[in-house]
């Protein structure tokens, strides 16, 4: 095809814009990386907040005014729980014990001879979970008195919750 001279390198209206499409299209892609990368920050600290708000509300439930006065009161401000997730161990345990957040259990959370313990699962929190790369783990300790016999002596709550 013979094109005349006055329009020789004219590719047409594309072709001409060319060179100027190429940063624009490189500034959309920094763009809406850039975007999603911020919504997902967003959306994995909104999940860490709701965790943290999920251990505060059950923390809450079972201490009640930070006086409890039975294995029975514990027992039905347990029951009264109805959370799913996160999974989630409370206990009370002595104030001169050390707190192992892996060895909650039955050995840890007994008070004179009663087990004031309450969970919403049946597994543990072992060191896999804890060391996974996606693992999302709260615990918190609170002071109580618990009253045993018409005596009062001083107990840790001890909450630990966790995301799978």
């Amino acid at each position: 095809m013979f094109l005349p001279l006055k329009q020789k390198g004219y590719m047409g209206p594309i072709g001409d814009d060319l060179p100027s499409l190429i940063p624009l299209m490189f500034a959309l892609v920094i763009f809406f990386s850039s975007f999603y990368s911020t919504v997902n920050i967003y959306n994995d600290r909104t999940v860490d907040f709701e965790n943290d708000i999920a251990v505060v509300q059950i923390s809450a439930s079972l201490r009640g005014t930070g006086f409890i006065a039975s294995i029975h009161d514990f027992n039905s401000s347990c029951n009264a729980l109805n959370v799913r997730q996160p999974y989630f161990s409370a206990g009370l345990m002595d104030l001169d014990k050390d707190v192992n957040l892996f060895n909650l259990d039955e050995d840890y959370l007994f008070v004179g001879r009663d087990l004031f313990k309450c969970s919403n699962t049946k597994e543990t929190l072992t060191q896999e979970k804890v060391l996974a790369p996606n693992s999302k783990i709260v615990s918190r300790v609170y002071p109580l008195i618990l009253q045993k016999n018409s005596v009062s002596f001083p107990v840790k709550l001890v909450v630990v919750a966790w995301k799978e």
